[in-house]
């Protein structure tokens, strides 16, 4: 969903593509397997993703939306076409509801 996001306005800018790497790096994924797994999860369509994002616990859904909610802000640009996205997937899937800087905060502190 991460793409989805990140691609809402058009264009998935280094920036955001260095906070996906960024978060994989951070929950031990090696080079290599965050390739595949960055492989594997543009294959999913959105509605796949978001049928494994609706059956997470709500810690993991905090930390989605976090994500999610910081992807939007690493370009350093905040497009509503991508506030559109994620408004859209936190409602399909059921997450919690923050501003962009409790998303931040959030991220921030993991």
């Amino acid at each position: 969903m991460a793409t989805v996001v990140a691609g809402a306005d058009g264009n998935v800018s280094n920036e955001e593509t260095a906070l996906m790497a960024i978060e994989l790096i951070r929950f031990g994924v090696s080079e290599e397997k965050s390739q595949i797994i960055m492989k594997e999860g543009l294959a999913l369509s959105p509605a796949e993703a978001c049928v494994i994002i609706s059956k997470m616990t709500n810690e993991e859904k905090k930390y989605v939306t976090a994500y999610l909610g910081t992807m939007i802000c690493a370009d350093g640009k905040i497009e509503d076409s991508e506030m559109k996205a994620w408004a859209l997937i936190s409602k399909i899937c059921n997450l919690p509801t923050m501003s962009l800087g409790d998303a931040i905060e959030i991220l921030g502190k993991l």
